[in-house]
This record gives C-alpha cells, structure tokens and sequence, in this order.
C-alpha cells in the first residue's frame, strides 16, 4: 500500500500495466499477422490472374493468325485441296503466322496445343511447336512426338475444352462443333472456342472462356487456275 507523499508504482501496478500492454502487443501482432497473410495471398493470386492474362493473349494472338496453308496435294494422282487444320476437344492442330518459341527466325509455323495429364492428378495444356516447311503435320502425328519442346500455357486444370464455330451453309444453321477436320469441312472454322476451369495452390477455382475469330480464308491458285493455252482462240485454216 502507497504511502501518502509517496512517488512510484507499486508492484501490482507494474505488473498489471505490462501485462495490458502485453495482451495489446499479441492483439496487434495477430491483426498485422492475418493482414499481411491477407495481403501475400491476394499478391498471389493477382500474379497468378496476371501470368494467365498473358499467356492467354498469347495464345489468343497465335490462334487469330491461323494461316491457311493448303495442304501438298499431288495434283496428278487427285485429291482434295483443303486447308490445315485439324481440331478435336481436347487437341487442335493448325498453321501460324505466330510463334512462341521462333521469334528470332519468324515464318509460318507448324502448332499444335494437347490437353496431357499431370502426375498429381490434374491436366495440363501445352503447345508444341515446328517451323512449317510444306508438309502437313496434322499427318503422321509429327508434331506429337515426344522429343518436340514442349512449353507448358496453363497447369492445375479441373477441366478443358475447344469448340470450332461453323458457319453453317444455306441447308444448315451455323452451330458450335467439338470437332473439325478441314478435309471433311471444306475450310477453315469461323471461330475458336476455349473454356478451362484451373485450380490454384489455395485450392480455389477460376474459370476462364474465350472465342477467338478466326479471320483467314482458304485461297489456293491451283484451284482457279486456267491454261493459257486453253484461252487462245483456235487458229484458222490459211493463217
């Protein structure tokens, strides 16, 4: 008990004030705590949202720059002209004016993007990719082979799927396909439909869908091609 006329604490007092100011300091150290596990988690997750944003263009841009390179037909034991292109749900095969991997030695390039699965369970899509030199690769499976790079796009997917818009005809409506062959078709698809659903270390989802037009149209000469020799008027008897 203080005296009166007495200056100082006593030891209860001390104790009492460091003891609040203790419980204050892990209150404030908890709050600074879940702030910045907040603040490292959301980062995260914008790094993340970023890094698919980019690699999202780039795929974006390498699928709107399908060239419609027309398939090596020889012309003197027939067959069909067609385009390349080859598209299925999981897989798509096309020709490019854009690379991911050559762009110091730009040209048409040979792509071709695969859904494979990964070892914890989950799928991946990558891209493998060649410079085109006038054979089809969507024949003989050569750009499936497994000692082409392979540059992973986008990993953890819950699940992934390409469509093919078809522009429909005057007997039939314009519709969405899993499926197209070029040979089969006739041409190239209007449209390029991607959907994926990925999931992050957190566990949490995101989903992303994109359509992206396919503007180039299918031109080969041989197909309009007229003899000159057939063009000259027939020469007259005398001349």
């Amino acid at each position: 008990m203080r005296r009166s006329g007495e200056n100082g604490f006593t030891l209860l007092e001390v104790l009492v004030s460091v003891t609040m100011i203790a419980m204050i300091a892990v209150v404030l150290w908890s709050v600074f705590r879940m702030s910045l596990t907040s603040w490292a988690r959301g980062n995260a997750y914008i790094d993340a949202n970023q890094r698919q944003r980019s690699v999202m263009d780039l795929v974006k841009k390498q699928m709107s720059s399908v060239y419609p390179a027309i398939a090596p037909v020889d012309l003197q034991l027939g067959g069909t002209v067609y385009p390349i292109f080859v598209g299925a749900p999981e897989s798509v095969q096309f020709i490019s004016l854009a690379s991911l991997r050559f762009n110091l030695n730009p040209g048409l390039t040979a792509v071709s993007y695969e859904l494979v699965r990964e070892d914890q369970g989950g799928y991946s899509l990558v891209e493998r990719e060649e410079q085109y030199l006038g054979i089809d690769p969507t024949q003989g499976g050569l750009l499936d082979s497994k000692d082409k790079t392979v540059i992973p796009l986008f990993e953890n997917l819950v699940s992934f799927g390409f469509e093919y818009f078809d522009p429909g005809t005057n007997e039939s409506p314009p519709e969405w396909v899993r499926e197209w062959n070029s040979m089969l078709m006739g041409g190239l698809p209007g449209a390029i439909s991607m959907s994926m659903v990925n999931r992050d270390a957190k566990g949490q989802t995101l989903s992303r869908h994109v359509v992206i037009p396919i503007l180039a149209k299918p031109f080969d000469p041989r197909l309009g091609f007229t003899s000159p020799f057939q063009m000259r008027p027939p020469r007259r008897l005398g001349q």
